[in-house]
């Protein structure tokens, strides 16, 4: 157990590194994240075989918050929900 604490000290050394500018550009690209799970999650009935991917992805905050650290992650999601549409 001790590797939470370590972890959560080291993202806050990280944090204080930051500018208040990238702080907010962070908490602007996970917000744009959430609502793409959002409308990803509301789908997932129609969704067919991309069902897991959205679910595994979009299920919890602390995902979402993972698939915030990657800048690809809302082209992925836009992408899953535009095949659970039928569009892809």
């Amino acid at each position: 157990m001790i590797r939470k604490p370590l972890a959560a000290v080291a993202g806050l050394a990280l944090l204080a590194s930051c500018t208040q500018a990238q702080l907010d550009q962070a908490a602007a690209y996970q917000a744009q994240i959430a609502t793409a799970c959002n409308i990803a999650m509301a789908l997932l009935p129609q969704s067919g075989s991309v069902a897991p991917w959205i679910n595994a992805g979009c299920s919890t905050q602390d995902m979402i918050a993972k698939l915030a650290l990657d800048p690809s992650s809302l082209v992925w999601i836009n992408e899953l929900a535009a095949k659970a549409r039928g569009r892809a």
